[in-house]
């Protein structure tokens, strides 16, 4: 009754078609490993409704959601009844062949077909005086079988990343070091992977980006180091689509960067206070958004976003231009733009950008559990080379009267090796003939 179920072509579309339907979901809905604090907050008040769906069916973390994990696993099960029967099904082919295909009457003993059929690579499976089967790349029949193998190792890999893998971000300043314990900017954990700490310190060295002269991003370049216990620097660089692996952790470019302004304000008693404003690098001219701030000094939102050249014009600049916004009660009361060194007042206090840098997003993953589908892939590739580079073909000789008859049958590409089957016929004609044999109406032989 559950072997029906899972085995039944519904269950197995509907299954297909509810995992491609997360996929598609994972891409629509923003992932909150993926997306910044801040950003998942906006996109949040832009679409109340959806981020309500969102949060309550776990649609901002798909891949990590116990629904997803369950999905996957049903999945499996119904891989694992349909790999049972393809290895059942293989089994009794190996063993008795699937019958059918062309069938001639020769005057030769079935032991002379056998010879001949040996010489161009079939194997005896079985004799038994009267009758000889044998096959051609028998291992052929099993090509199915390590496909449906190596699809049931993949899902139990990404099913077993999907419980135990552990991600975390950090956004750094150049020359910040992030402690092994520290927290994360942004962490998503599988169901069951407890807690991640980085074996070691990290520190960001330094933030290359390169942009086209539209401002369009050509590459982003980021030097990081590893600091051990006992000192030990290990020093790393990497850009986009380039891992780093260390201490079994791979290190990826982060998508996250930007310009950080060091800023002093004054406060009411008179005394400085110091501000960073870590703002993503996204020049859409006047369109480019704001990022929300909130310090101490005042109850007043800051809004921030920056030009990268002081003219608001130019896409590419070494002078970046800040614009802050004083925002009360949602309406904004008073705006300051500052290039570095400069000063100026807003909301009564005097404020001065020091200077700028670079700051970048780091993101290093624990996965266990990935070796399992790269064996899966080797599987699934060998199953395939099997199934389709090394088709079975089966011969039955079986004695009748002084001859015996011929059964052939090729399973796949029949037309394409059918000449072999013909040649066999051909090198037992000549003993045939030898004997006194002669040819019956249909194209047989008859002796």
């Amino acid at each position: 009754m559950i072997k029906r179920f899972f085995l039944a072509r519904s269950t197995v579309l509907t299954l297909i078609i509810l995992v491609l339907g997360a996929v598609v979901v994972g891409y629509l809905f923003p992932q909150r490993f993926l997306l910044s604090p801040a950003g998942m907050d906006r996109w949040a008040l832009d679409h109340p409704f959806l981020a309500t769906l969102s949060r309550t069916l776990a649609l901002d973390h798909v891949y990590t959601s116990p629904w997803f994990a369950v999905l996957l696993a049903l999945f499996m099960v119904s891989l694992l009844f349909s790999t049972w029967e393809q290895f059942t099904r293989a089994l009794r082919l190996t063993r008795e062949g699937g019958g059918g295909g062309k069938s001639l009457v020769l005057a030769c003993a079935p032991e002379t077909v056998a010879a001949a059929a040996g010489r161009l690579g079939y194997l005896r499976v079985r004799s038994d005086g009267d009758s000889i089967r044998l096959v051609k790349n028998p291992w052929g029949y099993w090509g199915n079988v390590l496909l449906h193998l190596g699809i049931v190792a993949a899902v139990a890999a990404s099913l077993v990343i999907l419980l135990y893998e552990k991600r975390g971000s950090i956004d750094l300043l150049e020359g910040e070091v992030h402690g092994a314990g520290d927290p994360w900017t942004r962490q998503d954990m599988g169901l069951l992977a407890g807690t991640f700490a980085l074996p070691e310190a990290v520190r960001l060295d330094r933030v290359v980006p390169e942009f086209w002269p539209n401002g369009n991003l050509k590459q982003l370049t980021t030097d990081f180091t590893f600091i051990g216990a006992d000192g030990r620097h290990s020093p790393y660089s990497m850009h986009v689509n380039k891992t780093i692996r260390h201490s079994g952790i791979r290190v990826f470019q982060g998508k996250s960067f930007g310009r950080a302004f060091y800023v002093g304000f004054q406060d009411a008693n008179g005394a400085w206070q110091g501000d960073i404003f870590m703002v993503d690098s996204r020049f859409t001219g006047d369109d480019t958004p704001f990022k929300d701030f909130t310090v101490p000094w005042t109850s007043a939102t800051i809004r921030a976003k920056y030009y990268p050249d002081s003219d608001r014009r130019a896409p590419v600049g070494d002078n970046p231009l800040l614009l802050l916004q004083l925002v009360k009660a949602g309406k904004v009361v008073e705006e300051l733009s500052l290039t570095a060194g400069a000063s100026g007042t807003l909301g009564g206090h005097p404020v001065t950008l020091v200077k700028s840098e670079w700051w970048g997003g780091i993101i290093f993953i624990d996965t266990t559990g990935m070796e399992g589908i790269f064996f899966a892939f080797l599987v699934i590739a060998l199953g395939g080379g099997m199934s389709y580079l090394s088709p079975p073909r089966e011969l039955l000789a079986v004695k009748e009267g002084k001859g015996c008859r011929l059964a052939w049958r090729a399973p796949r590409f029949a037309e394409l090796y059918r000449e072999e089957f013909e040649r066999i016929c051909r090198e037992c004609l000549p003993a045939d003939e030898a004997a006194g044999g002669d040819r019956v109406a249909d194209g047989g032989h008859r002796g």
